[in-house]
């Protein structure tokens, strides 16, 4: 049987999928089975103390007039609460005044107990309660009632969540299933054609892109691998003519010089010999080298690819496979075993005894490790979907540039944010958004997304040429100013600028970075402009940081212009 790493890499991916759906659908029903039961017991609790006080109320006149008959036929009514096994009525002395019980054989009444509610070891509720008239007590009703209801409650929504957690794994293998293959496929057809030209040795074979993501960065790399060794191979068959070549100008002279003909003969098989030797190295080199080169390229490209998402996947299926859910199991069964007498076998086996504290230690783990998984997956999705975050939103703004749009300012900010996130997290920049409550704002989108981006990068890159143990942060700000003016900062810690360039930055051609071109805030400068704002800069000097401010005209959405 094939170990799981053996398995071809579309099974795993399915299996991946199906893992943490089960785990997180099996915690889910196990906290709302838990939550059901909790809620049908307080219900219980509830509905009882409710009967005691009705039929005390009730009973008042019986009690006073010594009428028992009549107390007996209240009581009565309790027939069609199957829950109730027991009832009785005291007098003020604590007699039994009347009695109720389920059933043709009389038990053993017990005396008046003190009036409140309590769960007793054997697994019954027991509700007691004074019975009142004239502020003055005159005496005591008594309901014992079994908890065989709230039983079949729990294992009827043990077998619902049964059926919903296999039914949902069935309804997810399909789509799970063929979705894998959008990762899957790619991979399969660039290993299909690396075993091609692996037994064909032919290197004019092509893999076709099938998209622009990582893997078809890959599969670009793989075909321009492939056409440095078509390369190496032609020059190696240019090499091994031009020695033919030269062979035959050889033995064209020992031909022609009879006297050395021996010497001629064994310099040509010499010769020979050594092209033989150098043909078979140059062979064996283009082999290694073209083997090394396409090992590396894929180990590489498809490492970049799987990683992140590989450490989280590993992480949760080792946090899955070390689940004390068997545990669980077993405390049911145990359970399960003893359901006939669980009150004493709880309360007198020393078995028993362990039970509640065990299962209580296991509701933490349990607890813990489905926010460890649940973590785990949490961070596999955001990886998985960061590049969608980042192309969706620069797609939603991908409109034509001067249109007028009624827009959340802080979402703007935020969305800038996200198209530099990748960078600003590998480079552990800590970004702070310090919003005010700004109603809906008319805007052109475009122009001052295209602002917002380039000001956050230009405030990466003074963070980056920070050391790297020093502590970047950056902090977006929103404001409403002062001439009816919308702000918005963006405010770095990183280099700063000199007092004397605090204009030029905005002119053209003008840059303090080392791989700059000066158009950047140049351009940003012009928008503001056009958008009837400005863009203003703030800084202390060099290593105190900086602050770009955009001023903006404020103008609300619910005013056409």
């Amino acid at each position: 049987m094939k170990s799981f790493k053996d398995l071809a890499i579309n099974t795993k991916l399915t299996m991946l999928v199906l893992l943490a759906g089960g785990v997180a659908l099996m915690i889910s029903c196990v906290s709302f089975v838990l939550n059901d039961v909790r809620m049908i017991r307080s219900s219980m609790v509830s509905q009882m103390a409710t009967l005691a006080q009705v039929l005390g109320s009730n009973s008042t006149a019986a009690l006073n007039f010594d009428d028992a008959d009549t107390a007996a036929e209240l009581l009565m009514s309790l027939k069609q609460q199957r829950a109730v096994d027991l009832a009785c009525i005291y007098d003020a002395s604590g007699k039994v005044f009347a009695a109720y019980y389920r059933g043709t054989r009389q038990p053993k009444l017990p005396p008046a107990p003190q009036p409140g509610i309590e769960f007793t070891a054997d697994g019954y509720l027991d509700v007691s309660r004074k019975i009142v008239f004239n502020d003055q007590a005159i005496g005591t009703i008594y309901i014992h009632a079994n908890m065989g209801e709230l039983h079949d409650q729990i294992w009827r929504y043990v077998s619902i969540a049964a059926f919903v957690m296999a039914a949902s794994l069935a309804a997810a293998l399909l789509p799970s299933s063929r979705l894998q293959r959008l990762i899957s496929m790619p991979i399969v057809k660039l290993a299909e054609v690396a075993e091609r030209i692996s037994v064909e040795r032919d290197y004019s074979i092509r893999v076709t892109k099938y998209a622009n993501d990582e893997l078809g960065t890959l599969y670009d790399q793989f075909n321009a691998m492939l056409d440095e060794i078509q390369r190496g191979e032609a020059a190696i068959q240019r090499a091994q003519d031009e020695l033919e070549h030269r062979i035959e100008q050889r033995t064209a002279q020992l031909s022609r010089a009879n006297e050395n003909l021996s010497r001629e003969i064994s310099e040509r098989t010499r010769a020979e010999q050594e092209l033989a030797a150098v043909h078979q190295q140059l062979l064996a080199a283009a082999r290694r080298a073209g083997m090394a080169e396409i090992a590396t390229g894929v180990l590489h490209n498809v490492g970049n690819v799987l990683n992140s998402i590989n450490v989280s996947a590993t992480l949760a299926s080792d946090r899955i496979r070390q689940s004390k859910v068997t545990e669980l199991v077993r405390a049911l069964d145990l359970m399960e075993k003893h359901s006939q007498d669980l009150g004493p076998y709880i309360t007198n086996d020393p078995q028993g005894k362990q039970l509640p504290a065990f299962l209580r230690l296991l509701a933490v783990h349990l607890t813990d490790e489905r926010a460890d998984v649940l973590k785990e997956l949490d961070l596999l999705a955001t990886k998985v979907n960061h590049i969608k975050t980042i192309v969706s939103t620069q797609q939603s703004y991908a409109g034509v540039a001067g249109v007028i749009e009624d827009v959340d300012i802080a979402t703007m900010v935020d969305d800038a944010m996200k198209l530099n996130s990748a960078s600003l997290e590998r480079h552990h920049i800590t970004v702070t958004r310090d919003y005010a409550q700004i109603p809906m704002v008319r805007l052109d989108t475009q122009k001052v997304l295209q602002i917002l981006v380039n000001l956050i990068k230009n405030a990466r890159d003074a963070l980056v040429e920070t050391p790297e143990q020093a502590d970047r942060r950056l902090i977006l700000r929103t404001r409403l100013g002062r001439n009816n003016l919308l702000e918005i900062s963006v405010i770095d810690n990183g280099v700063g600028v000199a007092k004397e360039n605090l204009t030029r930055i905005f002119s053209h051609g003008f840059t303090t970075k080392k791989l700059g071109h000066g158009f950047g805030l140049h351009s940003c400068a012009n928008a503001a402009h056009e958008l009837g704002g400005s863009l203003v800069a703030h800084s202390d000097g060099p290593g105190q940081g900086a602050t770009l401010v955009l001023q903006l005209p404020y103008v609300p959405a619910e005013v056409i212009v």
